[in-house]
């Protein structure tokens, strides 16, 4: 008897053994399968979810290069206006790959014109650079408020397929309306998750290029002040 209890342990913790398995592998199915069987509104999200991801990373690693920060470098550029060396200085900027170089370098090049034409020729480099610092971010604000109603949309057309099945067959099975509707809601989560990313990308790049504006005015008001003292000097 003792050993007929033991076998039938066993075999019952064998089985159930093996249906968690199968519970488990059906499950990791299903997340995959339930994500496919949200319909052609799929194949645009995935296509604006690469390019989010691209521009974002590719946005990430230009900001860094064009907006780093040397105190060192702009120091020294002060002091070989001040001394007088312009030339040296333009030769000293233009070896910068950044922002700041080539906004002051533009400013260095007309340094014998007065303030006004140092300030328009900074402010014109400055504009071009924080054209070349937003370049594809337009793309992010195109994904984060197209995706979510692109994934709405493909919710809407598959409440739209229920209903007209509906209409046809003259069933109401609430087995089928759900089935239908939570596979069309993947879709609405696929758009926000999407937008959600854009979004997210678009206002972190965004408020690094401020900060970068932000240096970049107060590196071009000093390296003015340091032309107007090096001309005071030189009078």
């Amino acid at each position: 008897m003792n050993l007929l209890s033991v076998m039938l342990q066993v075999a019952t913790d064998s089985i159930a053994n093996q249906a968690t398995t199968a519970v488990a592998a059906a499950s990791n199915q299903n997340y995959f399968h339930l994500l496919l069987k949200g319909g052609w509104v799929l194949v645009p999200l995935t296509m604006l979810l690469i390019i989010s991801n691209y521009v974002i990373i590719e946005r990430w690693v230009s900001i860094n290069i064009l907006g780093k920060v040397d105190t060192t470098w702009t120091s020294r550029v002060n002091e070989l206006v001040a001394e007088g060396k312009i030339n040296k200085a333009v030769s000293f900027c233009k070896e910068k790959p950044t922002a700041y170089a080539k906004v002051l370098a533009a400013g260095l090049e007309v340094a014998e014109g007065d303030d006004v034409e140092i300030q328009d020729a900074m402010q014109s480099e400055a504009r071009q650079q924080i054209s070349v610092l937003e370049k594809g971010m337009n793309y992010l604000g195109i994904s984060a408020s197209i995706a979510p109603m692109m994934g709405f949309l493909g919710t809407i057309f598959g409440v739209i397929k229920i209903f007209y099945n509906i209409s046809i067959t003259n069933d109401l099975n609430i087995a089928n309306i759900s089935d239908g509707l939570y596979q069309k809601m993947i879709c609405s989560g696929a758009g926000l998750f999407v937008g959600i990313i854009a979004y997210s990308g678009y206002y972190v790049l965004n408020g690094r290029i401020d900060k970068i504006v932000t240096r970049m005015d107060k590196c071009s008001n000093d390296l003015l002040k340091e032309i107007r003292s090096a001309k005071r000097r030189n009078a």
